[in-house]
C-alpha cells in the first residue's frame, strides 16, 4: 500500500473535486447557433421598425 493511496470515497471525492476546478468546455456548435439565432433576432426586429 502506497502513504497516499485513496479508499473508494476518497477517490470519488477527489475527482468530484477536480471536476469542479477544470473549466466547463465550451461546445462551438452550440455557441455558433445562438449566436446565429441572436443575429437573426436583432435583423429581424431591424426590418420591423
Amino acid at each position: 500500500m502506497g502513504k497516499y493511496q485513496l479508499d473508494y470515497k476518497g477517490q470519488l471525492a477527489v475527482t468530484k473535486f477536480h471536476e469542479k476546478q477544470t473549466p466547463a468546455k465550451v461546445d462551438k456548435k452550440k455557441q455558433l447557433e445562438k449566436m446565429r439565432a441572436e443575429y437573426l433576432k436583432n435583423k429581424q426586429n431591424k426590418t420591423d421598425k
